[in-house]
């Protein structure tokens, strides 16, 4: 088998389950390790892969266009709703938190048990649907505000949250990878973000379900060595999980 033919071979099984260990690719191809690890490595410089400890992640397709909340809420929709019941136990009482842009990230506060008091500091205005039956307080963040992402955002926004010292964030994911870490196409929602992040005295939450691993996003908002807690589910890339653990980070699968 050419080389060319080969590494066709090795994009086709990672597209369809986006992380694999070498050992693999040397069993199914049957060639040796020494060779998948050159492959990988011309892959990786051919931007299409990112290289793990003994693997790689397959590079989906780089984002384009703003993030829709309206079309986000048809998208698995039941996973979806299991990481954010999940998230959901993290809240404690009298909590201070962000919550960034997103839908998932939104629906966490319906699962809240409706007896914990804390407060909510949002631009993310599908909170204000989540709030029945919650003893939350939710403060609604000010800013320009944007149909698509059901979000406000701006210097107004970047200035009450500077105001704000939160226990913890919660954001939502566009985008995730290993290279770039948590991205987004939106630059006004990424300078929200960070705010949030480094206004945040506690932990750092992602919440993210299988389609947002290994897309890539041109603004960056935080590497993956920022984030302290990543809510996911069973459908996580092994490697991905691996190599965000080794960081230091928590995975929780809901």
């Amino acid at each position: 088998m050419l080389q060319a033919e080969r590494q066709e071979q090795i994009l086709e099984i990672m597209r369809k389950d986006l992380t694999i260990r070498g050992s693999r690719l040397s069993e199914l191809l049957e060639v040796s390790e020494m060779t998948i690890r050159r492959d990988l490595d011309i892959l990786e410089k051919k931007g299409v892969v990112t290289r793990t400890h003994g693997g790689a992640v397959f590079r989906q397709e780089r984002l384009i266009g703003k993030f829709h909340y309206r079309r986000s809420i048809q998208e698995n929709p039941r996973e979806k709703r299991r990481i954010a019941a999940s998230a959901s136990a993290m809240i404690e009482p009298h909590d201070t938190i962000y919550i960034g842009e997103g839908f998932t990230v939104a629906q966490m506060i319906r699962h809240v048990k409706p007896n914990i008091h804390f407060t909510i500091f949002t631009n993310n205005l599908g909170v204000i649907s989540e709030m029945k039956d919650t003893a939350a307080e939710l403060v609604l963040l000010p800013g320009t505000y944007d149909p698509a992402t059901h979000a406000v955002a701006g210097p107004l926004t970047v200035e009450m949250i500077r105001q704000v010292g939160a226990t913890k964030v919660f954001l939502g994911a566009d985008s995730l990878s290993l290279s770039a870490g948590l991205t987004t196409t939106n630059l006004e929602i990424a300078v929200v973000e960070r705010s949030m992040i480094s206004h945040t005295r506690g932990k750092v939450i992602v919440i993210a379900d299988h389609s947002k691993f290994g897309r890539v996003a041109e603004i960056s908002i935080a590497p993956l060595k920022h984030i302290h807690v990543l809510v996911t589910s069973r459908k996580i890339p092994d490697d991905f999980q691996r190599e965000f653990e080794l960081m230091g980070g928590q995975v929780v699968i809901a």
